[in-house]
């Protein structure tokens, strides 16, 4: 009950948060945009920077928040720095602008991915915005590319200006460090800047939902800088792997040295190794809704599937809802509209389907998740009742050691319709349990993400379970038995 009580008086703090910024932010767009036209356009993104502060200044005090700042005399007035930070919550740039003032420039996510209004305050600001990977380039095809944006990144520094950064490139959603990527060595590299690392404690408390209202104050720590890097600044964008490596992991143990504990992953100090498996999902967990819905949809839309075929599958699909058939009918039904499909032309056509369609879809918080098991050379295989050439395209975009999925018959390399293995709740367990078995993947040391209670047996072999925006029953299991939860990855 207790519990319950904090997350709704929590929600009702963020709400009232997120409600101040949102009109203060309104209300004085539209004169912003009138008093810029009195300043010289090389003037005009300092001056929303300063009205950015004084908005964010006023909606912290508002909401009595606290902040304490260690070593304040290491932050730099007088000259470009860039300041880098971990990510643990979605206020930390706002909160790092009114400390570092109004010569501090963002550099974030693509501005498309903010809420209209607040994106376009964060443009007017200057804020250099770029596109991430592939998802991004798909997402949000007006931001930057990352070439771009380093370019971008080095013309602000040398301009006087400083730079916020966030070498993660995504919230910490499990309030744990992702991996650092190392586009702020070049951007130092590029423009011979020194980098101050700076580490954020308790703003996930602080700021999201689910947890408690006003637990203390967010903790600011300014280490000594990290001075630039000797001869020349880079002029072509070129530069030198093992230093960029080198310097993107100084960022790193300067940053992890003035955290907790807490913020490390529990892999972070053990050896690289593929005998860890990380055994994925794919509906609702890695991607945004239903990939083979979806993919009957892009088919129908090319008049590759017939209407009669694609309103059955799409009536059985709400006749499954209704609770009128099991989910295991619903599967056999809907895949006899592939009968007759050669195995190759179905298989470029998903190809094209994903990359065309699916892949703007993704589940968008599990992509750092991912990307940091990749980077401790951990086996990655998707667990999923997704048809084998499908499952096979997310194999390959995450660059997967395999996929456990649902095989379909062939008879003369056409599709016959019948499925000779339906990669569903027990089927999954036994498919994780025999390849882990073959594959000499510890189990007691692996990970596992899924959605749904009917995932919970082959979520349960593992030692790290996780579930993703889960199922109202799979919820409650998830607490009852302690698995990590993460509700929101879009």
């Amino acid at each position: 009950m207790k519990k319950n009580k904090n997350s709704r008086l929590a929600k009702f703090h963020y709400f009232w948060l997120t409600f101040d910024i949102g009109v203060l932010t309104t209300l004085f767009l539209f004169p912003m945009i009138i008093i810029e036209k009195f300043y010289k356009l090389e003037n005009r993104n300092q001056l929303w920077r300063r009205a950015a502060i004084w908005v964010i200044g006023s909606a912290i005090k508002l909401n009595k928040i606290e902040s304490i700042i260690n070593h304040p005399e290491r932050i730099e007035k007088d000259k470009p720095v860039i300041y880098a930070s971990n990510h643990p919550s979605f206020f930390d740039g706002f909160m790092l602008i009114t400390i570092l003032g109004e010569k501090a420039v963002l550099f974030t996510a693509p501005l498309q991915q903010f809420p209209k209004i607040l994106g376009t305050w964060l443009g007017k600001m200057g804020t250099v915005q770029v596109r991430r990977d592939a998802v991004d380039d798909k997402r949000y095809p007006e931001g930057e590319s990352k070439p771009h944006a380093i370019k971008h990144a080095i013309r602000e520094l040398k301009q006087g200006n400083s730079l916020i950064i966030f070498p993660e490139g995504h919230i910490e959603l499990l309030h744990v460090l992702h991996y650092f990527h190392t586009g702020i060595a070049r951007i130092s590299m590029g423009s011979h800047t020194p980098i101050i690392p700076i580490s954020i404690c308790n703003a996930e408390k602080v700021f999201p939902t689910e947890h408690m209202v006003r637990p203390g104050p967010v903790t600011f720590n300014f280490g000594e800088a990290l001075p630039a890097a000797k001869g020349r600044p880079a002029t072509k964008m070129i530069f030198p792997k093992a230093k960029v490596q080198y310097l993107r992991d100084e960022v790193e143990r300067a940053i992890v040295s003035m955290l907790p504990s807490r913020y490390e992953p529990d892999y972070f100090k053990q050896p690289k190794t593929k005998k860890i498996g990380v055994f994925v999902d794919i509906d609702r967990t890695i991607y945004e809704g239903l990939s083979q819905k979806d993919l009957v949809g892009y088919l129908f839309g090319l008049h590759r599937i017939h209407y009669d075929e694609a309103f059955k599958v799409f009536y059985w699909l709400f006749l499954e809802k209704m609770g009128k058939i099991e989910h295991t009918d619903l599967m056999k039904k809907a895949l006899m509209v592939l009968r007759g499909w050669d195995v190759g032309e179905l298989r470029k056509v998903v190809h094209t389907s994903f990359n065309q369609k699916l892949l703007g879809n993704m589940q968008y918080g599990m992509l750092p998740i991912l990307k940091d098991h990749a980077e401790q050379n951990h086996s990655i295989i998707f667990v999923s009742e997704v048809i084998h050439p499908l499952a096979m395209e997310f194999k390959k975009f995450f660059q997967g050691r395999t996929s456990l999925d649902t095989k379909m018959e062939t008879h003369h390399h056409c599709y016959t319709g019948n499925v000779n293995c339906l990669c569903y709740k027990d089927v999954k367990a036994n498919l994780l349990t025999n390849f882990a078995k073959k594959a000499h993947i510890d189990l007691k040391k692996s990970y596992a993400y899924a959605d749904s209670y009917s995932d919970v047996p082959f979520l349960k072999l593992v030692g790290h379970p996780t579930a993703i925006s889960p199922d109202p029953k799979l919820l409650r299991y998830a607490n009852r038995h302690q698995f990590e939860v993460l509700k929101d990855v879009a």
